[in-house]
């Protein structure tokens, strides 16, 4: 299994920097299932390129109180040692104040409910974001930073796969009108990655004209 990238940002690692098991999102796309046994593997895909980024093997029962969810899979520490991962995770349920239940990891760290774990590069279990200290990306960012983030989301959002400022054809069965929308989002959104990326370099170099 490996990593998803440490990213360029120092200090402590961020969420999106790891993988993360989400339990609501493994109970909509069917993954487990209250009452059932179900096991398989789960991988992640970078979302720009859908390369494979990280994968395990898991078995999940969440038939009784408490339930439980085994994990296994192969993680690469910092000094390229590779390291066997095997274990269970609890899992619990709280009611809900209209009926039905809803599920629970148990943090094997901390002992907290939550409903996401983390698997940050160079650890070797998955646990809650209190328990590794983890940040969000977004709390790191520049302006130039989220003005390049939005420029790529609203490219992919035309199916784009090049570089910021890159021709992007018409989506298959997209209306001109709503292309044309869309693509003045990002020729805006480009324009304010050029000014801000200038007005950084006027900063390293003040001589510099445009």
């Amino acid at each position: 299994m490996g990593g998803t990238g440490s990213g360029r940002w120092g200090g402590r690692p961020t969420v999106e920097s790891g993988l993360t098991l989400n339990l609501g999102k493994l109970l909509r796309d069917g993954f487990c299932q209250p009452g059932q046994s179900r096991a398989g593997s789960l991988v992640w895909t970078n979302s720009r390129t859908g390369t494979p980024v990280g994968s395990i093997g898991y078995e999940a029962h969440l038939g009784t109180e408490p339930g439980w969810m085994r994990l296994h899979y192969t993680t690469t520490r910092w000094n390229g040692e590779k390291q066997r991962a095997d274990y269970w995770v609890k899992l619990t349920t709280t009611a809900q104040p209209f009926g039905g239940r809803r599920w629970w990891f148990i943090c094997p760290h901390t002992g907290a409910r939550v409903t996401k774990l983390h698997l940050p590069n160079g650890a070797s279990t998955f646990a809650s974001r209190q328990a590794y200290r983890l940040g969000y990306r977004s709390q790191r960012e520049t302006p130039t930073d989220r003005a390049i983030s939005r420029a790529f989301k609203l490219r992919d959002r035309l199916g784009a796969k090049d570089g910021i400022g890159d021709y992007i054809d018409k989506p298959k069965g997209m209306h001109w009108a709503t292309f044309e929308r869309e693509m003045a989002k990002v020729g805006a959104a480009e324009a304010t990655v050029t000014a801000l990326s200038w007005q950084l370099l006027k900063k390293l170099n003040p001589r510099l004209e445009p």
